[in-house]
C-alpha cells in the first residue's frame, strides 16, 4: 500500500493537467458549448460538422503536408549534421552552439525573425535578388511558395532536436564496428547504410515521433509568420483549431477539433512503432 501513496501525488499532477482536460475537452465536443458555458447535449454533431466541411479536409491535408515535409527535412539534415558534426573539425563547440540558437528562442521570435527576412519590400533576401538583377520574390504572400516557406522556417528552428539526439547516439556506437568495416574494405556509403543508421534506427524512431506530435499540435510559428494564409494555403489544422477557441469562442467546435487530433496523433504513433517492430 505505501509504495501507491508515493506515487499518488505524481498521479494526482498527471490527472490534473493531462487526463482531466482530455475528458473535459471530449464533454464539450457532445455539447453546444461557447466559452465556458456548455449547452445542450448534441451528440456527435459537432464532429459530422467537421467532416461534412470541405475546409477542415483541407486544413487536415495542409497540416500533413506541414509535417511531412518538416519532419523530412528536420530528420534528413539533423542525421547530416550530426555526422558531420561527429567528425574532427575545426570550430566544432561553435557550429554546436550555433545550431542550437534556433532551437531556444521561442516560435514567435522565429517567425518575425523570419518575417523580415521574406519579406518583399525591404526583406534581405528580396533584396539581393534584386542585386543579382532577379525578380522580387514574395514567398510569404505567394500561395504557391507559402507552404514552402513555413516548413523551411520550422525546419531551421526544429533541426536541432534530431541533430543532438543522433550526435549523442553516433558517440555511443562501438568503434570497433567501424574498424571491423575498414578492415574489410567496406566504402563509406555501405558502413552508413549497413552499420551507422540501423545502429541510430530507435534515435531516429524518437526523433521522427517526436517532431511529429510537434509539428501537428504547432500554433505560434504559422499564426506569427503566415496567419494561416495567403488564400488558406498554410491554414494547419492546429490553427483552425486556435480560431475556433479564441477568436470565434466556439469551444464546443475546437474541442471536436483537439479530440480529432489527440487520435490521429495516438495512430500515427502507434503506425511507427510497428514500423519499427515489422523492420526488427
Amino acid at each position: 500500500m505505501f509504495p501507491y501513496v508515493l506515487i499518488l501525488p505524481a498521479s494526482a499532477l498527471v490527472f490534473a493537467v493531462a487526463l482531466y482536460p482530455m475528458f473535459y475537452a471530449f464533454h464539450l465536443s457532445l455539447h453546444e458549448s461557447a466559452l465556458m458555458v456548455t449547452g445542450e447535449f448534441v451528440g456527435f454533431e459537432n464532429y459530422w460538422r467537421l467532416i461534412s466541411d470541405p475546409a477542415s479536409w483541407w486544413n487536415m491535408t495542409a497540416s500533413l503536408i506541414f509535417v511531412a515535409g518538416s519532419v523530412f527535412l528536420a530528420v534528413g539534415l539533423g542525421l547530416a549534421l550530426a555526422l558531420l558534426l561527429n567528425q574532427r573539425i575545426a570550430f566544432r563547440t561553435t557550429f554546436r552552439t550555433g545550431i542550437l540558437v534556433p532551437w531556444v528562442v521561442s516560435q514567435v521570435v522565429a517567425a518575425m525573425v523570419w518575417r523580415w527576412l521574406l519579406n518583399a519590400d525591404y526583406g534581405p533576401v528580396s533584396m539581393a535578388l534584386l542585386d543579382l538583377g532577379l525578380p522580387r520574390l514574395d514567398p510569404l504572400g505567394d500561395p504557391r511558395f507559402a507552404m514552402a516557406a513555413l516548413i523551411l522556417t520550422n525546419v531551421w528552428r526544429s533541426v536541432a532536436f534530431p541533430m543532438i539526439l543522433l550526435l549523442a547516439a553516433l558517440q555511443g556506437i562501438p568503434e570497433n564496428l567501424y574498424r571491423a568495416a575498414r578492415v574489410d574494405g567496406v566504402s563509406w556509403f555501405t558502413t552508413l547504410t549497413r552499420v551507422t543508421i540501423p545502429m541510430l534506427r530507435p534515435t531516429l524512431l524518437v526523433c521522427v515521433i517526436v517532431l511529429t506530435l510537434s509539428d501537428f499540435n504547432i500554433v505560434a510559428l504559422p499564426l506569427v509568420l503566415t496567419g494561416g494564409g495567403p488564400l488558406d494555403s498554410t491554414d494547419l489544422i492546429s490553427l483552425r483549431l486556435y480560431r475556433e477557441a479564441f477568436t470565434y469562442f466556439n469551444m464546443d467546435t475546437a474541442s471536436a477539433i483537439a479530440i480529432i487530433l489527440f487520435f490521429v496523433n495516438v495512430l500515427l504513433t502507434f503506425a511507427y512503432l510497428a514500423s519499427m517492430r515489422g523492420r526488427r
